[in-house]
């Protein structure tokens, strides 16, 4: 099946010229009768034509099936077997067009019934005009490279906080609050802001930290290990502090740090 989008681009007019042209020196070796009448030239253009027009017919199909929004496989597979009475069509238009309608007495009456006979005749050309297609196609589609994920955004902690010193780096451990001030923790140092703590733990709402206690929040990264205090909680971090978590944190806690932990 044809798994990728189709337009009717140069290169794809490109490959379906180079496929008619080919095919017809197939059909001229194999000496169909139905063109033993003609010259041999005569004869070529109208096989090297009938096969681009079914090799168009067939890519316009699977192409407009698929901008409609059809998925896979149901474009290639609705246009195979469209593609007889379509190419029926144009075929008997060509064979008159080329002076060489059927020879002999024809079997039908009217137009519709030779429109039928033609059907019918042209029906094991049809699905070897698409097969023909598809294989071609599928051999020249890139080969699909398997996604990289994208790399994460380094985070600027001085662009979310802008008092905090540069000296200080990105990587944040913790905060806490302190009367009128925030104590900043980051694995480069300390350091004492005049901020108010709500709007600090706002502002890193897109980091993977939590509010554990009211007035404490940590980095979920930098959680070591989790103790219990007492009737209580606290939490181990990769700098050696201890932050105590609230009872009506804990089990939020300590989901966000089992999901934190399957994330890495």
């Amino acid at each position: 099946m044809i798994s990728q989008k189709i337009a009717l681009t140069p290169q794809t007019l490109k490959t379906t010229f180079a496929a008619s042209v080919a095919g017809a020196v197939v059909v001229l070796v194999l000496q169909p009768e139905h063109t033993s009448s003609l010259p041999i030239l005569v004869a070529y253009r109208l096989w090297a034509t009938h096969l681009f027009f079914g090799f168009l017919l067939f890519l316009s199909g699977v192409a407009l099936l698929q901008r409609l929004g059809w998925r896979n496989p149901w474009p290639t597979i609705v246009s195979a077997l469209m593609l007889p009475i379509l190419f029926g069509c144009v075929s008997l238009a060509l064979d008159y067009g080329f002076g060489n309608p059927e020879e002999g007495e024809p079997t039908a009456t009217t137009f519709l019934g030779l429109l039928l006979e033609e059907i019918v005749a042209v029906t094991p050309a049809s699905f070897v005009i698409a097969g023909a297609l598809i294989y071609l196609l599928r051999r020249e589609a890139p080969p699909v490279e398997p996604a990289e994920p994208d790399e994460p955004t380094p985070v600027s902690l001085r662009g979310l906080i802008a008092s905090v010193p540069l000296d200080l780096g990105n990587d944040i451990i913790r905060m806490h609050a302190q009367d009128h001030y925030v104590e900043v923790v980051t694995t480069q140092g300390r350091s004492l802001l005049s901020e108010q703590f709500g709007e600090c733990v706002e502002k890193l709402a897109d980091l993977d930290g939590i509010h554990c206690h009211r007035s404490h929040w940590v980095r979920l990264a930098h959680v070591v290990d989790i103790k219990k205090k007492g009737s209580a909680y606290a939490c181990l971090l990769s700098n050696g502090d201890e932050v105590p978590i609230s009872r009506r944190k804990y089990s939020e806690f300590k989901s966000r740090l089992h999901d934190t932990a399957t994330r890495t």
